[in-house]
């Protein structure tokens, strides 16, 4: 095998063969994927390491129900078809997370402020779409693990799993983040979610330039 070189974003390896290729698309017309084709919604976040909060990192969701109050998400670091497999999150409605022993809670967090401040949204969503499902993931804490450092520049996924948590309060968005991807919210979508929240979703639209 030759020596590894560098793939697209940055991770090592030599380029997909056609061989490859055409063995995956083979087994990928006769093989079943039920559980990655119960993959439904597309959540964009930002997450934040336990143990250092002001490491901040753009997290694209790709999430399947369980049932109505548990979903389990796989996190890419972009919506892009090469973009890296960077963590999991596990997603539980208010009234299981309250059943939690009390040891277990701190390692989860509230998604309440994220909603309300309009910083978690569901891209190519139509606003009154979103606003629906956002009511439910605005009473939901989520648990999540990342495996992948990639704001540190790392090739491969590295080290122990990262407990990450969420954003909590203004200022702690880091201004390179607040202008991320957009959302799809237009004005009126986004006074529709400061009537229905009462927050400042307008305010926080202006950073990410929607």
């Amino acid at each position: 095998m030759s020596a590894p070189s560098a793939s697209a974003g940055g991770v090592p390896g030599d380029p997909t063969p056609l061989s490859t290729t055409l063995i995956e698309n083979l087994s990928g017309a006769i093989q079943s994927f039920a559980p990655i084709s119960r993959i439904h919604q597309h959540l964009c976040a930002v997450h934040l390491y336990a143990d250092d909060m002001t490491r901040q990192v753009e997290a694209h969701h790709f999430c399947s129900h369980v049932n109505e109050d548990v979903r389990q998400c796989l996190i890419f670091d972009s919506p892009e078809p090469g973009a890296r497999l960077i963590g999991v999150e596990y997603i539980i409605a208010e009234p299981i997370f309250l059943t939690l022993p009390d040891e277990e809670k701190p390692l989860w967090h509230s998604h309440e402020y994220e909603v309300k401040s309009g910083l978690l949204f569901l891209p190519g969503v139509p606003g009154t779409v979103e606003l629906r499902d956002l009511e439910k993931v605005a009473k939901t804490y989520g648990k999540t693990f990342h495996f992948w450092q990639v704001d540190r520049g790392d090739e491969l996924p590295l080290g122990i799993p990262n407990l990450m948590m969420a954003l909590t309060g203004d200022g702690q968005l880091h201004k390179d983040l607040a202008q991320g991807p957009q959302s799809t919210g237009n004005d009126n979508q986004l006074k529709i979610r400061e009537t229905l929240f009462s927050i400042r979703s307008r305010f926080f639209a202006y950073y990410r330039r929607e």
